[in-house]
């Protein structure tokens, strides 16, 4: 995954997942993370994001919107503990298919591919990913050439 992907995954998680209030920082948030999300096609539910952004405190949301979408807020710990948030928001199948699409980008078609990569994360499960995911990233491999030249 690009690691810009990544730092807006990370930042919108943190984002939306304190405690507090909602309001005006807040809905600036909300705005922010889902213009980034769709900037990296990224499909979301808005509302979805919204009511999880109205639960920020409004020191945490001041945080994150001094950070920017590129920066790391530090925000408290009820943020961070439920970062997981973030995710019953996002479709996940749209973070493969933008995460794919990089990699297609980056490395080329004759390297990579896409349909294969698809088929290997079809059955996607988060649960795995974070307890390490070594059988998705094996079978994402055998769908990558890597020419060492010669």
């Amino acid at each position: 995954m690009k690691s810009r992907l990544i730092a807006t995954m990370s930042i919108a998680a943190l984002a939306l997942a304190a405690c507090g209030g909602g309001g005006g920082s807040q809905d600036e948030v909300a705005d922010m993370v889902i213009e980034q999300l769709e900037a990296d096609g990224v499909d979301a539910d808005e509302d979805c994001v919204r009511d999880a952004a109205g639960e920020l405190s409004d020191e945490d949301a001041e945080k994150i919107l001094e950070a920017g979408s590129d920066g790391e807020a530090d925000v408290s710990d009820d943020a961070e503990a439920a970062a997981s948030q973030l995710m019953s928001c996002v479709d996940m199948g749209s973070v493969v298919d933008s995460a794919i699409d990089d990699m297609v980008a980056e490395m080329g078609e004759e390297n990579v591919d896409a349909d294969c990569i698809r088929e290997a994360t079809a059955d996607l499960d988060m649960a795995a990913l974070e307890e390490g995911g070594g059988d998705l990233m094996t079978a994402m491999m055998e769908c990558i050439t890597i020419d060492v030249g010669g």
